[in-house]
């Protein structure tokens, strides 16, 4: 599929908010409704968006995630498939993906504590102990999803916003909320009118307990899953150690990958490594050229790093029916 500049001021917007109607979509991007409405189907269709999706902060409903990486052994195709197919069905797996470097596969679980985690490791181990070399893990303490800037060639203004920590209190919700949190991070374009036929209650309660939902920040985001492929880019998540724990310089370090268009997700992390960046760019050059900048510029608290490219993201969901 051929993408055009405004394809691309369309990513940038859903980007931003991928919930917002087609009306407000046409006014940025001075098209008509019908055509942006074209445009996005269409962008849909060629798999250029894999998926609308709704970020919420599990911990104000009582949950951490985890991350998992494997290296895998004594595989094949089909055998991976398999193993691929058992996570994306488990219903305390939030994201899994193919990767290329140290670990061949990765997974975020979902759970309300650590007894969750250690019960779906001895799952792991009774399935697919035969085909697991090497397993590490961390907690996901902190996400921070940043705008993909470099669709409309903008620089990134520096902004602070936190989209899911494990610090804030738990929230008041009841059966009816979390059903509506589950329709929405399912698709997160579901519409009010099928999310009311789906929980049983009228689409104006939807309404006015989804704004709640934002308000009290359980839902902080509405985004969207691209295809790298189709756009040309490669994702890698890099690993960084830090052996130096100052504060004032891990601000500084953090507040350049804020400013950096690549990098598109941030996660503090409580394990083998301190810190994830998801980044996005357009060639293995592209990407060098950034590790050094931040290797040159941070070598005093960054003592290594690990590159893994995400071949292909086969689930993400951040709270999955059960």
């Amino acid at each position: 599929m051929k993408i055009d500049k405004t394809d691309y001021k369309i990513l940038y917007e859903l980007d931003i908010d991928a919930r917002q109607s087609y009306s407000k979509l046409a006014k940025k991007v001075r098209l008509s409704q019908e055509s942006v409405r074209y445009r996005v189907n269409r962008l849909v269709q060629n798999g250029v968006i894999h998926k609308f999706f709704t970020v919420i902060d599990g911990s104000k409903l009582g949950y951490a995630m985890y991350k998992i990486l494997l290296k895998l052994q004594n595989i094949n195709e089909a055998k991976l498939q398999e193993i691929i197919n058992y996570f994306i069905d488990h219903p305390q797996v939030v994201w899994v993906a193919t990767l290329d470097g140290s670990y061949d596969l990765g997974m975020t679980i979902l759970g309300e504590h650590i007894l969750k985690l250690n019960k779906f490791i001895e799952e792991l181990n009774q399935n697919f102990s035969f085909h697991i070399n090497r397993r590490f893990f961390s907690v996901n303490v902190l996400g921070e999803f940043l705008p993909r800037n470099y669709f409309v060639h903008k620089k990134r203004a520096l902004n602070h916003t936190t989209s899911y920590s494990i610090e804030l209190p738990r929230a008041e919700v009841d059966e009816v909320d979390l059903q509506i949190i589950r329709e929405l991070t399912d698709d997160g374009r579901r519409s009010a009118v099928e999310i009311a036929r789906k929980v049983g209650v009228s689409p104006d309660t939807i309404l006015q307990r989804k704004k709640r939902l934002e308000t009290e920040k359980i839902v902080t985001k509405y985004n969207i899953l691209t295809n790298p492929d189709a756009l040309n880019m490669i994702r890698y998540k890099v690993l960084i150690h830090l052996n130096i724990f100052s504060p004032e310089r891990v601000f500084k370090f953090l507040d350049f990958c804020r400013t950096e268009n690549s990098i598109v997700y941030i996660i503090k992390a409580l394990g083998q490594w301190n810190y994830e960046l998801d980044m996005e760019v357009h060639s293995i050059d592209e990407h060098r050229r950034i590790m050094m900048q931040i290797m040159n510029d941070y070598s005093d608290i960054i003592r290594d790093y690990d590159t893994l490219i995400i071949r292909k993201v086969y689930k993400y969901n951040f709270f999955p029916k059960g």
